[in-house]
């Protein structure tokens, strides 16, 4: 997989946070007087893994001209990481949202917006959730195949297999056939053949399959997200909220649950149908649909510039969005 090279960004460099959780990695791109993007990633990715078309191409300066971007690795998922003591507590899915609160505290971020994809989406979803002083920290919500309820059986079974397998043998094949539904869904066929066998390949590969196993079982155990339209179940969101999901995600239901459970009039749903080109993933359409929903950029312009400079890789036009 290829990812951007930090040479070419200006204003970038990471930095270690102290957390209530032990330090955790954050790479930051563009200048810190710009508004801040929050970010948060999922499953066997880290924030550059998973975030890296948002910086690909001439898409970065148009973004790094108006934002200021910090992506939050969960502990020990980072590629360069060291693997996590035997000993080691994961924490919980609340106590790394909790962990965002540190990194923003620590950066004294006052306004911001929060982008979360999977697991980073329920982490993010949390966060908002978790007071109210967070939630008037936060201009918007961008989720990416959100899920909030608890693991069903079938999940739970799922991942119990792949920790017991990524505990005894490492990185395995039945892991790495999870991972790929997880994040492309099974429109497997429909996707680049190349970009499928090197995400493939990168799950083959990852270094820490333990620090893995211990992310997972943070997801499994998670608590349900008590949030809802009304009040009368749980607490309102009073954040605008944009959620975005892939026409072949498997999470397409859990994301129409969580769109009940938001104020419609601050909330927009969006299933994104994208057309596959030979050097198209399917995971591309995570940008352009966060891009349709800046108001200061020019999206049509900018998603022509990255299709022209990715070679026909990513297509995007307003026929290939639902709303609802």
């Amino acid at each position: 997989m290829e990812f951007f090279s930090s040479c070419s960004i200006p204003f970038f460099f990471q930095e270690r946070v102290d957390t209530d959780y032990g330090k955790v990695k954050v790479s930051i791109y563009g200048n810190r007087s710009k508004h801040p993007l929050v970010t948060f990633h999922d499953l066997a990715l880290d924030s550059e893994s998973n975030f890296q078309n948002f910086f690909q191409f001439v898409s970065i300066a148009e973004f790094t001209d108006k934002f200021c971007i910090y992506n939050i690795n969960a502990p020990g998922q980072e590629m360069d990481a060291h693997p996590l003591p035997e000993t080691y507590v994961f924490p919980s899915m609340d106590d790394l949202a909790r962990i965002v609160e540190n990194v923003v505290d620590h950066f004294d971020l006052h306004s911001l917006i929060a982008f979360g994809v999977g697991v980073g989406a329920n982490v993010l979803l949390r966060y908002a959730v978790s007071t109210l002083l967070n939630q008037r920290r936060l201009d918007a919500l961008i989720l990416v195949n959100c899920v909030a309820n608890t693991a069903g059986w079938i999940e739970w079974a799922y991942h119990k297999m792949n920790l017991r397998y990524l505990r005894s043998v490492g990185m395995n094949t039945f892991t790495v056939d999870y991972l790929m539904w997880h994040h492309f869904g099974r429109r497997l066929d429909e996707c680049s053949p190349d970009i499928v066998r090197q995400y493939r390949v990168y799950f083959q590969h990852l270094p820490n399959p333990s620090n893995l196993a211990m992310f997972i079982e943070s997801y499994l155990n998670r608590s349900p997200i008590a949030i809802s339209r009304d009040g009368e179940t749980g607490p309102q969101l009073h954040v605008p909220v944009l959620q975005i999901v892939g026409a072949g995600s498997p999470f397409v239901n859990d994301t129409v649950d969580v769109n009940t459970k938001l104020d419609p009039a601050h909330s927009d749903w969006i299933k994104v149908r994208y057309k596959m080109h030979k050097r198209m993933t399917c995971c591309r359409f995570i940008s352009p649909p966060f891009i349709f929903r800046v108001p200061t950029m020019n999206v049509v312009k900018l998603i022509k510039k990255i299709h022209d400079t990715q070679n026909d890789s990513y297509l995007a036009t307003t026929d290939n969005i639902d709303e609802c």
